[in-house]
This record gives C-alpha cells, sequence and structure tokens, in this order.
C-alpha cells in the first residue's frame, strides 16, 4: 500500500507581511532618525531578503502547481533584485558624498537623482514585463497585481497629503510615492495568489 505524501503549499502571505511592514518600518525609521550611510545597509537588508524569500515562495508555488516556469518572470524578478540593491547602494553614495563634501550646482544636482537611476530602472523592467508577457492570462495578473499596488499608493498619498496639510504628520519627501507603490505590488502579488 503505497500512502501518497501530503505536499505542503509554500505562503507567500507570510512573506508579504514581512515585505511590506519592514519596508514601511525601515521608511519610518530613515525618516524618523535621519540614518544614513552603512546604517542604511541595516535597515532595508530585511526587505531586500523578504523580497526574495517571496520570490522563492512564488516558484515553489508553480513548481506544485504544474506551472511551467516562466525565463520572462525569472529574468523579471532578477533585474528587479539587481535594481533595488543598486538603489540601496546609489542611496548610500549619494548620501556619503552629500555628508563628506560641499557639492552644489550641478554637482550636487548630478549626486541627488543618483538613487532615482535605479527607480526608473524598476518601472522600465515592470513595463517590459507587460508587453513581453505572451500569456494573456499571466498579462492580466501583473495588470491587476499593478492596478492594486497604484490604488494603495494613491490612496496612502491621498491620505498622508491631507494630514500633512493639517499638520498632523511630517512632511515626506515625493519618491516614497515610488516605495509605497512597490509595497502594493506585494499586496497585489498575495490578491493574485487568493484568486487563483
Amino acid at each position: 500500500m503505497v500512502v501518497e505524501e501530503e505536499v505542503r503549499m509554500p505562503r507567500i502571505g507570510p512573506a508579504i507581511t514581512v515585505y511590506i511592514f519592514s519596508l514601511l518600518g525601515g521608511m519610518a525609521i530613515h525618516k524618523a532618525y535621519d540614518v544614513h550611510g552603512w546604517w542604511l545597509v541595516a535597515i532595508y537588508a530585511v526587505p531586500l531578503a523578504a523580497l526574495g524569500w517571496m520570490i522563492v515562495q512564488k516558484r515553489r508555488m508553480r513548481a506544485i502547481r504544474g506551472a511551467a516556469p516562466c525565463g520572462g518572470n525569472k529574468t523579471y524578478q532578477r533585474r528587479v533584485l539587481g535594481l533595488a540593491i543598486g538603489y540601496l547602494v546609489t542611496l548610500i553614495l549619494a548620501n556619503w558624498l552629500t555628508r563628506h563634501f560641499a557639492l552644489d550646482g550641478a554637482a550636487a544636482m548630478a549626486v541627488a537623482l543618483l538613487p532615482a537611476i535605479p527607480m526608473i530602472g524598476i518601472i522600465v523592467v515592470i513595463g517590459r514585463l507587460i508587453l513581453d508577457e505572451k500569456d494573456e492570462y499571466l498579462r492580466m495578473l501583473h495588470v491587476r497585481q499593478m492596478l492594486i499596488a497604484t490604488g494603495f499608493m494613491l490612496s496612502v498619498c491621498s491620505v498622508w497629503g491631507f494630514l500633512e496639510s493639517f499638520d498632523q504628520v511630517p512632511h515626506v519627501p515625493a519618491y516614497w510615492a515610488f516605495i509605497i507603490w512597490c509595497a502594493g505590488l506585494a499586496l497585489g502579488t498575495l490578491y493574485n495568489e487568493l484568486k487563483s
């Protein structure tokens, strides 16, 4: 008599929860305590690790469900993870250069824009994922994930904007909108996993 071993489905929910709370918590610590330099690595290492955990869990889910591996999705994940690490490195570099050199004019502007380059790269990679996806169902899942992320980001930014305009919360730089959108992507991933 052969007893089939029950396959335990990977759980992506805990990875997404850790990612969202560690990312938002890291941003809050960064802002509240004006953290710079190598401390940023410690703060943002947890969300980067959680992002890796999410990718591993998602791959395990596909393998268990018997879905064919998607080469384009692997490339997308590799590029996004590389650009996220690039963002962290350029942010640390920009902070270090600003603190140690009296930059002004074009040099100060160029250094300030360094962290924006990987962010823009992530946006391009995400756009290419939708354009290059051949499977209509998978494309729909990506679009739904991004719509959820956009709704999440617009909601958080709107609420924060009203609270800020009535002096209830401190000012937050506009680039945080993209970081909040990335947290919303994780929520979109969770929604897609629960619906499929």
